[in-house]
């Protein structure tokens, strides 16, 4: 069993004031990250320190792969630690404390959000990176699939779930084109429906992972695994009792 933890913004916590910051992004998609999904450099640092203390394995996506469809065991202590969008703090802060930890770390990547070149660091707005930036932290990060241009909302729906699947396809194979791990998804928002599993099913995606809290065992659907939302409000006693009552349901 392990947990699979998400993180979008690591920012100092001087950065951190009480309101939604705008996304600027390549393809000109408008929306806001509110600050549930923001993570401080203090905090991020002391629940790597924890899991470094800890002994736990940072997995890869080939293991989870191996875990689910080669009977293959994992680490006793095995966490999954993934970032959602590729803002540019996941390369400023996040990066050094993981390559400090000598963790890895999985990246989603909604291609037709990254620049072509970097872009100036403004802290009122969360800004993605660009290709370049990616290769130079890929020593830490892999990536996978998060979209090219389908990571768009409205009406509590994500836009897999109001375009065609043939539309939807289309997409999934662009970004594709430029992320090294293919088979492997997460949902925009965590939106979903049956029609998006089985669209990438049928593209040939083994693995997607949602925005539902919870452990992933081998009883879990591959496709609709378990990832935790990591907030800057939350205390460093809960963040470790999550591992502490998963180390008891062992």
């Amino acid at each position: 069993m392990f947990q699979t933890l998400v993180f979008h913004e690591i920012r100092p916590e001087a950065e951190l004031y009480d309101q939604v910051r705008p996304i600027k992004v390549a393809d000109g998609y408008q929306d806001a990250l509110p600050l549930p999904l923001f993570n401080s450099t203090s905090h991020f640092k002391q629940q790597i320190d924890f899991l470094k203390a800890e002994n736990y394995h940072t997995l890869t996506l080939a293991e989870v792969k191996d875990f689910y469809f080669r009977q293959q065991p994992l680490p006793e202590k095995s966490v999954l630690l993934t970032f959602d969008d590729c803002y540019q703090s996941m390369k400023e802060y996040a990066y050094p404390l993981l390559k400090e930890a000598g963790f890895k770390a999985t990246a989603f990547v909604v291609t037709g959000w990254l620049f072509d070149a970097p872009q100036p660091y403004e802290p009122e707005v969360s800004r993605t990176l660009s290709s370049a930036e990616l290769a130079e932290i890929s020593d830490v990060f892999e990536y996978a699939n998060h979209t090219a241009h389908f990571h768009e909302r409205k009406n509590q729906q994500g836009r897999s779930m109001w375009e065609t699947p043939a539309a939807f396809a289309q997409d999934l194979r662009s970004c594709n084109q430029h992320v090294a791990i293919k088979d492997v998804f997460a949902y925009p928002f965590g939106f979903y429906d049956q029609q998006t599993i089985a669209t990438l099913e049928k593209e040939g995606f083994v693995l997607a992972f949602t925005t539902k809290p919870g452990i992933n065992t081998t009883k879990t659907k591959p496709m609709e695994l378990h990832r935790a939302v990591i907030p800057f409000s939350l205390p460093m006693a809960a963040f470790e009792q999550r591992f502490r009552n998963e180390e008891m349901n062992q």
